[in-house]
């Protein structure tokens, strides 16, 4: 079978061998999607599976062409339902390609759990027609973030499945929630990695928190997003725009100056392209916590424990359906740094769970792909029937 894979990075292997040390933010945000977060759930997908050929899909690629050289699609999603999206342009390309399409960690948005989002017309075209591209009639193609994202979609008339990210099979180990309890056992220097939030959401005053607990436990503050954060840690400060400059003085200005706060993104904040070298910095630290899932999941995948403070429903539901301990930002806010590290180390309870659904969605994502006509891969087959 050759299954093409459609993403949102653009040409992301030539820009990691030869643009990264040398491209701007705009570059940066271009090549992995807007957020760096992306390049794990991809890696995650193309972990997943085994054929004849695997190659990459354009939304622009020619219809003709890739229908009459690709078997199906898979389609590498985020949290895309809800009003700040349309898919209507999806619902055209996968009409014009007609080909049997797999959705793979489609998530909703929402401020929390239970919230129902507005979905608009272009969305729930797309989630209609995902029906008609089944591999088998009766054969569900979609695999959801969670239970609140299959919740939203079947009120909507479409089934799903929700067995989480599959950033969580990217490690081939079998057991990484016993492996991160004995990192974190044995760890000779204590050292947290934080994943940086986002300082345009409510939740922005975390991240005095996160500052103070990078520069007492010799950390480092991973960016994602937005593209300001990005700006500051490649040094592009004099080009931040006005209203966003004043909102990171607001946000950072506890440090000093705005020189200080640049310098400090310089020394402190940094970036990925893929995914493998973000788990191997990881190895670096003790522990890992933030309001980013991925800046958490990656460093779990790499054998370091993490947990996720939850600052909205996509955190929330991803952390709960992998297994990753995780809070909501409000009943831990005014904890001190000290108080919150120690809340994030893990227990030998949080590992076993870890494992326990990791396994438990392993065997289910082999039971998905089998029954959609795709062959898993070794490494997830092996995780399920462990």
């Amino acid at each position: 079978m050759k299954i093409g894979i459609i993403t949102n990075l653009q040409n992301i292997d030539k820009f990691v061998s030869t643009e990264l040390a040398f491209a701007n933010s705009e570059r940066w945000m271009a090549a992995t999607g807007g957020n760096t977060g992306n390049v794990a759930f991809v890696q995650g997908i193309k972990n997943l599976i085994t054929a004849e050929k695997v190659g990459e899909v354009h939304w622009g690629d020619n219809p003709e062409a890739v229908n009459e050289y690709y078997d199906l699609l898979i389609i590498c999603c985020a949290n895309q339902i809800g009003a700040h999206v349309d898919l209507g342009s999806w619902a055209d390309r996968l009409t014009a390609f007609n080909l049997p399409t797999l959705f793979i960690g489609l998530g909703a948005q929402s401020n929390s759990i239970g919230e129902h989002p507005d979905v608009p017309e272009g969305t729930i075209r797309l989630l209609e027609l995902s029906k008609k591209l089944r591999t088998k009639p009766d054969v569900p193609n979609i695999i959801t973030r969670g239970p609140f994202t299959t919740e939203v979609l079947e009120k909507l008339g479409v089934e799903s499945l929700p067995y989480g990210c599959p950033s969580q099979f990217i490690s081939t180990e079998l057991n990484v929630g016993k492996k991160c309890l004995k990192h974190q056992e044995t760890a000779q220097h204590f050292r947290v990695l934080t994943a940086a939030g986002n300082p345009w959401h409510a939740s922005y005053t975390l991240e005095k928190t996160l500052v103070e607990i990078v520069n007492e436990y010799k950390g480092d503050y991973v960016l994602q997003h937005p593209v300001s954060l990005v700006q500051l840690a490649l040094a592009e400060g004099e080009v931040i725009e006005e209203k966003q400059r004043e909102r990171l003085e607001k946000i950072y200005g506890f440090m000093g100056s705005w020189e200080t706060i640049c310098d400090w993104f310089r020394s402190h904040g940094v970036l990925f392209a893929d995914a493998q070298n973000w788990m191997l910095y990881s190895k670096r630290f003790t522990l890992a916590i933030g309001p980013r899932y991925h800046g958490v999941a990656l460093p779990i995948q790499a054998g370091v424990p993490g947990k996720v403070i939850a600052i909205d429903s996509r955190t929330e539901e991803l952390s709960d359906t992998t297994g990753i301990p995780f809070v909501r930002y409000k009943e831990i806010e005014k904890l001190s740094k000290e108080e919150l590290v120690d809340w994030c180390k893990w227990s030998e309870e949080d590992a076993n769970k870890y494992d326990l659904i990791r396994k438990n969605n392993a065997e289910s994502y082999s039971e998905f792909l089998t029954k959609n006509l795709v062959s898993p891969s070794l490494n997830l087959t092996g995780l399920a029937s462990q």
